[in-house]
């Protein structure tokens, strides 16, 4: 049984789709929607797809849920997933624990989302009954959850924690991510990094990994869901925008169990490969040699940083490694470099010209 990891044009943010098994047999997870142009062209590829075993709305930054809010405004559902794991308001209010005195949250994509949920009657963290909130702290939290025949899934983020930080500053994060309300859904223009700056210079890997790593705080970030996936034997680990400390703390019991690290077999990194989401211990802590980054690098955000993917050079030198990149950016572009791919043992591989975005890996 073959996996599948879809990656769909989402520009600076996530639209995944994991497939495993054949044909009308197939089924499939579902990791956010990207921007609000994602769903426009999305649409009619989740208007084909059968056996949705599990949308997972990872956190409510713009970039991955702005073309859920589109979806929402649909008449009808164009899908339907047996469960839907999202972080509501209310979830986070139960993983804090609040006074009941918390105002109420106004009416953002959050919300929206969340009345798109309950209008189109889908299930609703279901997997998660008994602690409501999707969290590693919840039950069934940090173990195995059977999905299906031959299909697990382990969740790795976010702990009660980040939930608890994330209700706190739950308007102020809407704002700083620039979430909007469903009427003004016009995707700004944003002119991304210039080519020239690179000017065909080859980066320092070995300077770069050396930079110091600092975790990302955000806590809209650090409340997002992240989990790994195994059928067949084969893994993949989406990480949505996770903070890789808390990955970190969920995968370390089951990398001690594997004699010190985890075999992943593909790695969608964390926040478009931030240089706050993925740490040297992290890197020490999996054995993969293939990573995917979901990214155009658009709205000055630079992504992929170039220390992200220079950790993972430094990590593991001598091993052939797969880089995927779903867009060609000026920072994903910039490792289409035969002399670094060499000296590093990567291969490089990217989207096809004309269908910037998109990109399949088989597992």
């Amino acid at each position: 049984m073959t996996m599948r990891l879809i990656m769909l044009p989402a520009k600076d943010g996530d639209c995944l789709i994991l497939r495993w098994g054949e044909d009308a047999d197939a089924r499939h997870i579902v990791v956010d929607l990207g921007r609000s142009s994602t769903w426009k062209f999305a649409r009619r590829i989740f208007s084909a797809l059968a056996n949705v075993e599990l949308l997972a709305i990872t956190h409510v930054d713009a970039d991955h849920v702005s073309g859920a809010v589109a979806m929402f405004n649909e008449k009808r559902a164009v899908f339907l997933p047996k469960d839907v794991w999202f972080n509501a308001r209310h979830n986070l209010m139960k993983a804090a624990r609040p006074p009941r005195s918390v105002e109420e949250f106004s009416p953002q994509q959050g919300e929206k989302i969340t009345r798109g949920i309950a209008r189109f009657k889908w299930p609703h963290n279901v997997a998660f009954t008994k602690s409501d909130a999707i969290s590693t702290d919840g039950e069934p939290g940090n173990e195995w959850l059977q999905i299906g025949e031959g299909v697990r899934l382990l969740l790795l983020s976010p702990d009660t924690a980040s939930l608890a930080a994330m209700l706190e500053t739950w308007d102020e994060s809407l704002a700083a991510a620039g979430i909007r309300s469903f009427d003004s859904d016009i995707e700004e223009t944003v002119a991304p990094c210039g080519f020239e700056i690179f000017d065909s210079i080859p980066p320092d890997v070995e300077t770069l990994a050396k930079v110091p790593y600092a975790p990302d705080t955000a806590p809209a970030n650090c409340s997002s869901i992240a989990f790994l996936v195994e059928a067949d034997g084969k893994r993949v680990l989406l990480a949505g925008d996770a903070s890789s400390e808390v990955i970190e703390r969920s995968l370390r019991p089951w990398a001690e169990a594997e004699g010190g690290r985890m075999r992943i077999d593909l790695v969608k990194l964390s926040h478009h490969g931030a240089r706050s989401n993925t740490s040297p211990d992290f890197l020490k802590l999996v054995d993969c040699h293939r990573f995917a980054f979901s990214s155009d690098g658009s709205r000055g955000h630079e992504h992929p940083h170039l220390e992200t993917v220079a950790r993972i050079l430094v990590n593991d030198r001598d091993r052939p490694k797969m880089l995927y990149f779903n867009y060609r950016g000026p920072h994903s572009t910039i490792w289409d470099n035969r002399a670094l791919a060499k000296e590093w043992t990567y291969t490089a591989v990217y989207c096809a010209r004309g269908r910037e975005g998109m990109l399949e890996i088989a597992v």
